[in-house]
């Protein structure tokens, strides 16, 4: 399979310079098909071939598009959003049959990469475009992600105009640039709409490298509400640590084995502020580490020395 170029997820202020297309973030998984005659696939960022669980997809991609030679670039969706598409994630092929009636999926495409034996990832953005409307059908299982250009001046108002028709952010992606596989690009922006919510931090995991930890430990409503890795720069883990180092405490909350195996350090609890993109299953998805919450905290040691 071809690997998936990667948008980088930008907070700070964006300024767009040239010409720029951008695209609405659909709340779903991400889709790598590809066919070689009657042969399809549809590649998860994990791997996984997933074609087995939507079979009305595959049948759409095999009477819709006007080649028997071609990989694609999509997201997939069912109504409701991420939280109800893992539902589909199952394997027995009866429910699989249900679901597909029931909970039908489209498949969103953006990008097309190959086409009758041709490399288009060295074309533009914008030339891929064309070449993709000419060959996709629509049709209830499938779709074309919709696109418009875009400036600098007026970026922010299409952005704040998916948020209100549902979408959860904006895709901004230079209409020059080529497709880069694997690679997280700057050519491709992602603008995310995130909620904060306070979270009590009762522990760190070990790294895997020479970064001073690996997550810290979260806890709400009384109970494990899983981990945070992401957000802070080295030096800021540095803080954080002896932060920990100098509040530490027995556990008052049960952990999964596996984070257990995993532990570094545990604390008394201490609120902080995390920014995240939903909560599925009393877990936070996508969580990006924000603050301590000092203000509501004085009595928590917090130099560093």
């Amino acid at each position: 399979m071809i690997e998936p170029m990667l948008a980088t997820l930008v907070k700070e202020k964006i300024h767009l310079k040239g010409k720029w297309i951008i695209e609405p973030k659909y709340d779903g998984g991400r889709i790598i098909a590809q066919r070689e005659g009657d042969k399809i696939n549809l590649w998860t960022r994990r791997h996984v071939n997933a074609v087995h669980k939507f079979p009305e997809v595959v049948e759409s991609l095999q009477n819709n598009i006007e080649s028997i030679k071609w990989v694609l670039d999509g997201e997939i969706t069912v109504a409701g959003g991420f939280r109800e598409l893992l539902k589909r994630n199952v394997e027995d092929n009866f429910k699989i049959s249900i679901l597909s009636r029931k909970m039908p999926a489209t498949y969103n495409i953006f990008d097309i990469l190959h086409l009758n034996g041709e490399d288009l990832t060295k074309k533009s953005f914008i030339e891929r475009k064309a070449i993709l409307i000419k060959v996709v059908k629509l049709n209830e299982h499938i779709d074309l992600v919709p696109f418009q250009e875009t400036s600098d001046k007026e970026w922010k108002n299409h952005f704040k105009e998916y948020l209100e028709y549902g979408f959860e952010g904006a895709i901004l992606k230079k209409a020059d640039s080529p497709y880069e596989p694997d690679k997280r690009s700057y050519n491709w922006i992602k603008v995310k709409k995130q909620d904060t919510i306070d979270v009590y931090v009762v522990g760190a995991t070990k790294s895997t490298g020479s970064i001073p930890f690996g997550a810290l430990i979260l806890k709400k409503d009384g109970k494990f509400f899983g981990k945070v890795g992401t957000g802070f720069s080295e030096n800021e883990r540095k803080f954080i640590l002896n932060i920990l180092e100098k509040n530490r405490a027995p556990l008052d909350i049960d952990l999964p084995e596996k984070v257990k195996s995993e532990l570094l350090i545990t604390t008394k609890p201490l609120l902080a502020e995390i920014r995240v993109q939903e909560i599925i299953n009393d877990s936070p998805r996508a969580p990006v580490w924000v603050r301590f919450r000092w203000d509501y905290q004085p009595d928590f040691s917090t130099s560093y020395n």
